[in-house]
């Protein structure tokens, strides 16, 4: 039996990963920053580790390491963008213990960098990109505001922010350091999040859409449309070529109410709802992980359109 160590399995998108890496014969490890009788889903893997956070880099890793030498982990699923910086910047220590599911490191390095994975992808001509606001524009006071700032390497919605004024924008120029944020003019409208899962070896893709109705502060979608739209899954397929992508990363877009669609990001792992795509036909946790065991993923889509909503449930850990 193969063994996965599947990290944060306090996030959004773990129930449906451990779920589904159960359902295909795997033998699962969670670990999580938080205690076990803090974690739900500590009670539905196999085995359970408390370890370090990952901006603890040193003892993170070490713990992992420990983890995957005592348990003979074949494979490890990192659930969260702290934790896939950490695995990106330490993919040696890994060669030869354990594989990493997840895109190759200059892939990694470009979709974990906004303002990176903007210019990869303005020359491209596959989908618009909000340009941003460059030095010589902040400094000669070229900007209309409102105006939106956000961490280059962010998650989340993390120090997201929006500007209405000079003294605001300015004031906080102040005090980042250049190159820290990246700010764009303010464009209103609705999120689309499309999951793709991509076989590096075949150049096969596979895409899901889904409008996020109502989402929580952080960004996790509550109430979503699942839709089918194969214009947009094209471009997502392709913009997925473009950047190399291996295995599964969710694209978001921004949709203004004429119907103009902005790529706002690339996220180089599983989005926090994906269960919606699992739920509406095609199991992207699966194919991701075929992706990874050289085998093909399955390129028929058969995606259900409906609306579907998350709720929170209380269980009894201890």
């Amino acid at each position: 039996m193969k063994k996965v160590l599947v990290t944060a399995i306090g996030s959004m998108s773990a129930d449906i990963v451990i779920k589904v890496l159960h359902k295909e014969g795997y033998y699962v490890i969670g670990t999580d920053i938080y205690p076990k009788e803090w974690v739900v889903d500590a009670r539905n893997v196999d085995e359970f580790y408390n370890v370090p956070p990952a901006a603890e880099q040193n003892c993170y890793i070490n713990r992992i390491l420990e983890i995957c030498r005592e348990r003979k982990v074949d494979y490890i699923c990192p659930l969260t963008d702290d934790e896939i910086d950490v695995f990106n910047e330490n993919r040696q220590k890994f060669e030869n213990l354990s594989i990493l599911c997840m895109s190759d490191y200059d892939v990694i390095n470009i979709c974990r960098n906004k303002k990176k994975t903007a210019d990869t992808l303005k020359g491209t001509g596959l989908c618009n990109v909000i340009w941003d606001y460059g030095m010589e524009d902040i400094e000669k006071h070229n900007i209309c505001f409102p105006v939106v700032g956000k961490p280059v390497r962010g998650r989340s919605s993390q120090g997201f922010r929006i500007f209405t004024d000079e003294e605001e924008f300015y004031g906080f120029c102040r005090k980042v350091k250049a190159g820290e944020y990246l700010f764009q003019p303010y464009i209103a409208g609705n999120v689309i999040t499309v999951d793709v899962v991509r076989d590096k070896r075949t150049g096969c893709c596979a895409a899901a859409a889904r409008r996020e109705l109502l989402r929580t502060l952080n960004g996790a979608g509550l109430s979503v449309q699942v839709f089918r739209e194969e214009a947009l899954e094209k471009v997502c397929e392709d913009l997925a070529e473009s950047l190399g992508i291996t295995g599964c990363v969710n694209f978001e877009f921004l949709e203004t109410e004429d119907g103009v669609r902005y790529l706002l990001e690339c996220n180089p792992r599983f989005s926090g709802g994906v269960e919606f795509s699992v739920l509406s036909g095609y199991d992207f946790v699966r194919n991701h992980m075929r992706c990874f065991e050289n085998k093909p993923i399955e390129t028929k889509i058969c995606i259900r359109e409906h609306w579907i909503c998350r709720k929170y449930e209380e269980y009894i850990t201890d």
